[in-house]
């Protein structure tokens, strides 16, 4: 009996086993099998931009399709990568900034023009003035250059002049002379609007020397259509030596008459101071209108001395100036203007002229 269960608990054990192996098998796919899907775990998500699996599909086993990576510009706005930003990550809008115009050269225009001329250019002028009564007249070379910017050197040279000579006696001899004045100058560009000058006038035979100092201002309005200033020459005073008069470089016959006072002991007139200003009126490019006037007090005093033929010096003179000048081609200057060195007087009316040429 015992040995008839043992054999039934046996068989149960047995059949227990088979089963269990059964479905152990059952449930494993078979390795050489390519038609049998393999589930996907539920939490298997496929990385971005990795293909899915082979052979894997839905429940009624379709295919899925292969997906490739997304461009990182969805609506293709942003066509270059290096394009700025703002701070919510879209495009910046780039505004173009004008360029600053940088002007140069130099001004046509007579109301524009700086005291100093810009650096490493030249200028030439040949001027001539002719008092009426007496007639005399007198002619200069000047010539500028820039330095610098801020620094001019300037040089005068008393051409000739035409005057009837102080040493001569009886009837007038008036005749034209060669000139025996020159000067040199330096104007130092303090501010826009103001400088300072100081020149050294030189008279060659006899040997006199003087020294002039001068403010020169210009003042600009109305977008450069009006200009005013002055004190270019404000006193000029004679040195201590030689024949110990001021040389004139507007006035040869000036030069001539204290030359012969040097010559009979005569005192000379030591100097004089002016007060002188101008204004501009620019009325296109090319054409400007230009007015001067101003006091001029002789040997620093108001009483004049004069001899028998009318020579003399010292004294208070009211001159008054208008004209015109024309540019061409930014470079050529010609200008002419009519007035009076003294308005006291009748012949003091004197015509002007210049000539200029910018290198």
């Amino acid at each position: 009996m015992f040995r008839a269960m043992s054999v039934r608990r046996l068989v149960s054990v047995l059949s227990v086993v088979l089963v269990a192996s059964a479905t152990v098998v059952v449930a494993q796919p078979k390795k050489n099998d390519p038609k049998t899907p393999v589930a996907p775990a539920k939490d298997a998500t496929p990385a971005a931009g990795s293909a899915a699996p082979a052979g894997s599909g839905s429940a009624e086993g379709s295919a899925v399709e292969m997906v490739e990576d997304p461009p990182a510009d969805m609506e293709g706005i942003n066509e270059d990568p290096d394009a700025p930003k703002t701070g919510s990550g879209s495009d910046a809008s780039v505004v173009a900034v004008p360029e600053k115009k940088k002007t140069s050269g130099y001004p046509s225009e007579e109301a524009l023009r700086p005291i100093t001329l810009p650096a490493n250019m030249s200028e030439i002028s040949l001027g001539f003035s002719l008092p009426v009564d007496p007639f005399v007249a007198t002619a200069a070379l000047r010539a500028r250059y820039g330095i610098t910017r801020q620094v001019q050197l300037g040089l005068t040279y008393v051409v000739a002049g035409v005057y009837d000579d102080p040493g001569t006696t009886g009837t007038s001899k008036r005749a034209i002379h060669p000139g025996k004045a020159v000067g040199l100058d330096v104007t130092i560009l303090l501010q826009d609007w103001i400088g300072l000058r100081i020149g050294v006038p030189v008279y060659i035979d006899p040997v006199a020397v003087g020294i002039t100092l001068g403010a020169p201002m210009k003042f600009r309005f109305a977008d450069g259509k009006l200009a005013f200033g002055g004190l270019d020459d404000f006193i000029n005073i004679a040195l201590p030596f030689g024949a110990e008069f001021a040389p004139s470089l507007t006035q040869e016959s000036t030069n001539a008459l204290f030359a012969f006072y040097d010559t009979n002991g005569t005192p000379p007139s030591r100097g004089s101071l002016r007060f002188s200003g101008f204004a501009v009126y620019q009325k296109d490019p090319k054409l400007a209108f230009i007015g001067r006037a101003g006091v001029i007090l002789d040997n620093f005093t108001s009483t004049r001395t004069a001899d028998a033929r009318g020579f003399g010096y010292g004294g208070a003179a009211t001159f008054i100036r208008a004209g015109l000048q024309y540019t061409l081609k930014g470079k050529l200057d010609l200008g002419a203007s009519v007035g009076w060195d003294d308005l006291s007087k009748i012949g003091g009316f004197a015509p002007a002229g210049y000539l200029s040429v910018r290198i």
